[in-house]
């Protein structure tokens, strides 16, 4: 049975890596954020500060992924038609497991990029949003998202 990660046992980082961190300014890789990396281990622990390294999806208490920056921005509820998952019992009532719930309702709610990155959009909050998986998939026949990038 897969667990969330408890953050009040995540270790300091070795005086070492801090020090190297500190030496080489690292900061979170969210584009929106200027804060230095966590001191702490665990996931994301490489990548992002501490406020943004909890909102991964190990931790329960968000729908980042260490891999997709974007995934940060994502919401609960579908923007276009106000689909909650947290609310589909139908679907995803009779799984018991709390990881595996939220990891298959994750799975329905997508970061759309308003501007895609391949016409020079970001990984920016204010180019994303949220859309359920249905929307999303609408969304790129209409807009024809499936095309290649326009700039060169």
């Amino acid at each position: 049975m897969a667990t969330f990660r408890n953050p009040n046992q995540d270790k300091f980082k070795s005086a070492g890596v801090l020090k190297e961190q500190i030496r080489l300014n690292c900061r979170c890789k969210l584009i929106d954020c200027d804060q230095p990396l966590t001191v702490l281990d665990g996931p994301g622990s490489d990548s992002y500060c501490r406020e943004h390294q909890l909102l991964l999806a190990d931790y329960g208490q968000g729908l980042g992924r260490a891999d997709r920056p974007h995934t940060f921005y994502r919401d609960w509820v579908c923007e276009e038609c106000g689909y909650d998952p947290r609310q589909d019992e139908k679907r995803f009532g009779e799984i018991e497991d709390p990881f595996e719930r939220l990891r298959a309702m994750r799975g329905v709610m997508h970061g759309d990029h308003q501007i895609r990155k391949s016409d020079g959009g970001t990984d920016a909050a204010n180019n994303l949003r949220t859309l359920c998986v249905l929307c999303h998939a609408a969304k790129t026949g209409r807009e024809k998202d499936y095309r290649r990038g326009t700039i060169s």
